[in-house]
């Protein structure tokens, strides 16, 4: 399965939300495993697991961008739901282990922040946790206001590319739109719920019957990829913050 969640801004966005909630001190220690990793910021970082799709000595992480899942699933089960070339969940668990050893190399911890920043923002994107029979949606081929794409990249690219403002600037202002509860629900919760949430978003409102998509499906769904946007960056922060908080 092909797949390249939320596009850069889409990531970088996740990335900056999550900087911004990290715990000071944490935020420290995550620059200084972002400057091992020759990375500027977490914003920027959030893209790197798909800058080096084109480097075979990484084709072991190609599955790791996701899970397939079925229509009916009644919750993750590792042995059933988990290949043994891995998945999204497996992955981000992995990664996050990794980040908090302190005994690992750090060369390694960085590189896990890095999966980590990445796998985050994969899972609320709810075609991650699509069908196989059409890899995630990747294989539906449709037509959004005439242009002719598929429905992963429609969720991908298309439809946060509908925010009028830089991927910066819609960052800061999505904080803004994050109250207190949501704040302390969104990060007490684990990545099986996220999956979980992913898995109702992409069967109610990604998937449909119709090929011709335009101003109803993306009024529809642009509540949904904001806030899922917003999801992903406060429990990047909490993943970090639980991986490096002393």
């Amino acid at each position: 399965m092909e797949v390249f969640a939320w596009g850069e801004d889409g990531h970088r966005v996740v990335g900056e939300i999550a900087w911004q909630y990290l715990d000071p001190e944490v935020r420290e220690e995550v620059q200084a495993l972002l400057q091992i990793a020759g990375e500027p910021s977490l914003a920027e970082a959030t893209t790197w697991a798909d800058r080096i799709r084109s480097n075979s000595s990484y084709d072991w992480a190609a599955p790791l961008h996701y899970i397939s899942l079925p229509i009916q699933w009644d919750g993750y089960r590792e042995s059933r739901d988990c290949p043994a070339a891995g998945c999204i969940l497996k992955a981000i668990a992995h990664f996050e282990a990794v980040l908090s050893d302190r005994d690992a190399p750090q060369a390694e911890r960085a590189e896990a922040l890095l999966f980590v920043a990445h796998f985050v923002g994969d899972l609320h994107q709810p075609l991650h946790t699509g069908l196989s029979a059409d890899r995630g949606g990747n294989d539906i081929a449709v037509e959004f206001f005439g242009m002719p794409t598929n429905l992963h990249a429609l969720w991908d690219i298309y439809l946060p590319a509908g925010f009028v403002l830089d991927w910066q600037q819609y960052a800061h202002q999505q904080i803004g739109n994050i109250d207190r509860e949501q704040y302390k629900t969104w990060r007490s919760s684990a990545a099986s719920d996220w999956a979980a949430e992913s898995h109702r978003l992409v069967h109610d409102s990604a998937y449909t019957p119709s090929a011709h998509l335009g101003e109803e499906y993306y009024l529809r769904n642009r509540g949904i990829v904001a806030q899922r946007l917003r999801q992903g960056g406060v429990r990047l922060a909490a993943v970090i913050d639980r991986a490096l908080a002393d």
